[in-house]
């Protein structure tokens, strides 16, 4: 890094810490004198999530398939994105809050680890049958309780606009729930925004030092699943999503 790299992101260090604290102690005293109470939590996540984006100078250009966006913050519905950098997660949460389900692996990772679970993230190994139908279960259970859950179904962060194979077992838990599905594009206006097969360390350092990060984000109209076997959910979400992240890039 330059010195000026250095000093800003040392900067955004702080700040992103101060932040969090503050926000998990808040979410942490509304646990213990409301518990149970999920629109408080998801208050707190949607607020932290925010206030990440904003700590790391992320603009963010959000458009809306329907002038109903408010209709999309709430409840029951599968929000169903492409992925391409560690802000994926910060963007959805503070546009939709709910649960995000990720690999298991991020349990593991530094900082994020310990703050997962306080976001209400669900695990699965896609490498395990009983992992996979675990999250099946618990994703239709929040489904069904009318909660918001997002996906990255592609399974992993990729580094260009093309939406790769999705996985199809978040579209069962759809299917048998009903739930309606959003589906968003992504596009990052520099290439550095993306994450793929390096350390998570090396990303965070390029995010933290860059001067902005400009991201169109495009959220289409929500597709119903009732009805639907889990594979035409699957092909028609991801050739929507597909169409979303192509709009994304050409606004840019």
């Amino acid at each position: 890094m330059t010195p000026r790299e250095t000093l800003r992101a040392a900067g955004r260090g702080l700040r992103l810490g101060a932040m969090t604290g503050l926000e998990v102690s808040h979410l942490l005293v509304d646990a213990r004198r409301h518990p149970g109470v999920f629109a408080l939590r998801d208050a707190h996540v949607r607020r932290w999530a925010a206030g990440v984006l904003d700590a790391l100078a992320v603009r963010r250009a959000v458009q809306y398939a329907s002038p109903l966006a408010e209709g999309y913050l709430v409840g029951g519905r599968m929000v169903v994105s492409s992925h391409r950098s560690m802000l994926d997660i910060p963007i959805l949460l503070s546009c939709f809050g709910g649960h995000l389900l990720s690999r298991d692996d991020l349990a593991k990772w530094p900082v994020v680890g310990r703050l997962a679970p306080l976001a209400g993230t669900l695990y699965v190994d896609r490498s395990s049958l009983a992992s996979g139908a675990a999250a099946l279960r618990v994703m239709t259970e929040r489904l069904d309780a009318g909660r918001t859950v997002g996906v990255f179904a592609e399974g992993t962060t990729y580094p260009d606009d093309l939406v790769r194979p999705f996985h199809p077992g978040a579209f069962v838990a759809a299917s048998r729930s009903g739930a309606e599905i959003v589906p968003v594009g992504m596009a990052y206006a520099d290439p550095r925004a993306t994450y793929f097969q390096e350390p998570f360390g090396a990303h965070a350092r390029r995010l933290i030092a860059a001067p902005e990060t400009l991201v169109a984000v495009r959220v289409g109209a929500p597709i119903a699943a009732r009805g639907c076997s889990a594979r035409a959910l699957t092909a028609k979400v991801h050739a929507t999503v597909q169409t979303l992240v192509d709009e994304a890039r050409q606004s840019l």
